[in-house]
C-alpha cells in the first residue's frame, strides 16, 4: 500500500520542514490518521516505543488485526461511529510486539473521509483501578464474611445466654409440692450470686401461691462452709418474714458435725433428717391450719 503522508500548510520553517510534520514526530502521545478501509495511514514515532512494532508493520495490515479478540466487536463499533463524529475515551487493547496486551485510551475526529486520532497507553492506570477493585471486592467480601460470623456469634452468644439461664433455673428450682407448700431443693456449694438468685425466686414464689409452708432440702449438699451455711439462714428467715414456714431437711451427720464446729445456732431451725419426714411434717401443718 502506498504511503500517504500528513498534509502541512503550504509554508515552511527553517530548513523547508514542515511544522506540523516536526510536532508530529516529537509529540510523546500516540498520534496517528486511519483511512475509511480500516488501516493506519500516519503515526507518531512513540507508537513503535509503546508496542514495539514499527510504523511500517502497523501500517501494512488492518488494524483491527492488532486488537485483542475480546475486544474487536466493540472496536468495529466505535469504528463506524468515529467515521461520523467525535469519539472520546473508547478503550481497548493492542498487541504488541511481543504478544502482549496494552491498554490504549483514544480520542478521535472525522474530517475529509479520514479519522483523526490522540491515544494514550493507559495500562498502568488500568492494572492500578483492576487491583483497586480486586481490592474492594475483596474487602466487601471480608466485610461480609464478618457480618456472617458476627451474626453467628450472636446466635451462639444468645444460645449460650438461654443455656446459662435454664441452668441458673435448675440450680434453684422452687416446686410445689402440695397446695400451700414449696420445695427449694439445695444441690453443691451456694455463693453470694447463686444465694442472690435462690432468694428472689423463693420469695417470689412465696408470695404468688400463698405458700404457708417451704421445705429448704439440704440432700444434696456433700458439706458445709460457713458460706453456705450463712445463706441457708438467710433463706430461712426471709421465708418467715414472708409468713412461710420454713423447713430445713437433709442434713446429712457430716453437715450437722460441721453446723456445730462453725457454732451455728440451730435453735430456731426445724429440722428433718429426711425429705419424706419434712414434707410429712408440712402437710400436717397445712391440715391443722385449713382447720
Amino acid at each position: 500500500m502506498k504511503e500517504k503522508r500528513l498534509e502541512g500548510p503550504a509554508e515552511s520553517v527553517s530548513g523547508g520542514a514542515d511544522p506540523y510534520r516536526r510536532l508530529f514526530e516529537v509529540a510523546p502521545a500516540l498520534l496517528g490518521i486511519a483511512s475509511a478501509e480500516g488501516y493506519l495511514e500516519e503515526l507518531s514515532p512513540s507508537w513503535e516505543q509503546t508496542l514495539g512494532h514499527t510504523r511500517e508493520e502497523l501500517r501494512a495490515s488492518p488494524f483491527l488485526s492488532f486488537v485483542h479478540p475480546d475486544d474487536q466487536a466493540k472496536t468495529l463499533e466505535m469504528t463506524t461511529r468515529a467515521e461520523r463524529s467525535v469519539v472520546l475515551n473508547f478503550q481497548n487493547r493492542y498487541r504488541c510486539k511481543d504478544g502482549s496486551y496494552r491498554w490504549i485510551d483514544w480520542t478521535s475526529v472525522p474530517t475529509d473521509g479520514r479519522v483523526y486520532f490522540v491515544a494514550r497507553d493507559v495500562t498502568d492506570r488500568y492494572l492500578l483501578e483492576e487491583e483497586l477493585r480486586a481490592s474492594q471486592r475483596e474487602l466487601e467480601a471480608r466485610y461480609e464474611q464478618l457480618e456472617q460470623e458476627m451474626g453467628e456469634r450472636r446466635q451462639a452468644e444468645a444460645a449460650l445466654h438461654e443455656q446459662n439461664e435454664a441452668v441458673r433455673a435448675l440450680s434453684a428450682p422452687i416446686l410445689q409440692v402440695a397446695e400451700g407448700v414449696l420445695l427449694l431443693p439445695v444441690i453443691g456449694q451456694i455463693d453470694a450470686r447463686r444465694a442472690g438468685m435462690m432468694m428472689g425466686k423463693l420469695l417470689e414464689s412465696i408470695v404468688q401461691s400463698a405458700a404457708g409452708v417451704t421445705i429448704l432440702d439440704l440432700t444434696g449438699v456433700a458439706a458445709m462452709d460457713a458460706e453456705t451455711g450463712s445463706h441457708v439462714f438467710s433463706l430461712v428467715h426471709a421465708a418467715r418474714l414472708l409468713g412461710s414456714e420454713c423447713l430445713v431437711s437433709g442434713i446429712r451427720p457430716a453437715i450437722a458435725t460441721t453446723m456445730v464446729e462453725l457454732g451455728i445456732d440451730t435453735s430456731s431451725l426445724r429440722t428433718f433428717g429426711t425429705l419424706a419426714a419434712a414434707l410429712s411434717h408440712a402437710l400436717g401443718l397445712r391440715t391443722a391450719r385449713q382447720r
